[in-house]
């Protein structure tokens, strides 16, 4: 099953204001990840409706994010978003967001929203040259994934991948066809632990994403470069790409390694998809 909205969507709490910055996330299956009887919400997706939410409450365009994952979402039906400014001034804010359920504590965000105008717009990077998705094989599915969970609502190729230099380069597409949005893009992000055969079915500690610009729907090339393991965990960075090159958003991330690595599976269905964080 498709979702046919953007199931990062949040909406006013029904319990407060939306002008006091509360909103709440339903929980639908598109939104999870995790293994049948044991789903979750994808970090990304929890990263995605908390600047959903924040963009509502500031009626500002996201800047950058940084989230702490600190805890798994197993067994909540709904989120709830609180958004508060912490400073920051009429063209640019700093913001904080909490992502709770009950008295529970999932995630939390700092954030900046804004622009300065007027401004020159000007980017430094650039693609690199890969081929392009439509002669490419698709990913290997997630052992957990299926047609109606997170997995299942993406479609994804890979462009690169070498492992020995800890560089993959994944064409990633959404099969309801969203646009290339702040929220979508920071979901995009997450799939960071994808990247190499040693952090599939880690889990991420936090992720950084800082937003550049929007496109139409269509096919987001992710290049996603690992900077080192240590200590059990691993660190890395990574730029997301327009099919006409555009620079989009750059991303970071820190993971915690697992520990049984995953070389290898067989992938049990034909659903194209992608690791996750699960």
């Amino acid at each position: 099953m498709i979702a046919k909205a953007p199931f990062w969507h949040t909406l006013p709490d029904p319990h407060g204001h939306a002008d006091a910055g509360r909103f709440i996330l339903p929980v639908t299956r598109p939104a999870t990840v995790g293994p049948d009887g044991n789903p979750f919400v994808m970090g990304g997706v929890a990263l995605a409706a908390g600047i959903d939410a924040l963009q509502q409450a500031s009626e500002m365009p996201l800047l950058w994010a940084t989230i702490q994952f600190l805890a798994p979402s197993h067994g909540a039906e709904t989120l709830e978003i609180s958004c508060e400014q912490l400073g920051g001034g009429r063209s640019i804010g700093q913001w904080a967001v909490d992502i709770t359920s009950g008295e529970r504590h999932f995630q939390r965000i700092s954030a900046a929203v804004g622009a300065r105008e007027p401004s020159d717009s000007h980017i430094f990077a650039r693609m690199p040259a890969v081929p392009h998705p439509d002669d490419l094989e698709q990913k290997l599915p997630d052992p957990n994934g299926t047609d109606d969970n997170l997995i299942g609502q993406v479609e994804r190729r890979v462009a690169l991948d070498d492992p020995d230099r800890g560089i993959e380069a994944v064409w990633t597409r959404s099969r309801a066809g969203f646009a290339l949005d702040a929220p979508f893009l920071a979901l995009v992000s997450d799939f960071f632990l994808g990247a190499h055969p040693r952090t599939r079915t880690g889990s991420s500690l936090d992720a950084t994403f800082r937003f550049i610009q929007a496109a139409p729907p269509g096919w987001v090339l992710t290049v996603t470069e690992l900077a080192a393991f240590d200590r059990g965990t691993v660190s890395g960075q990574a730029r997301h790409y327009a099919e006409d090159g555009t620079l989009l958003a750059i991303s970071s991330q820190t993971g915690v390694l697992p520990r049984v690595p995953v070389e290898h599976w067989e992938p049990d269905s034909a659903i194209g998809g992608a690791i996750g964080n699960a």
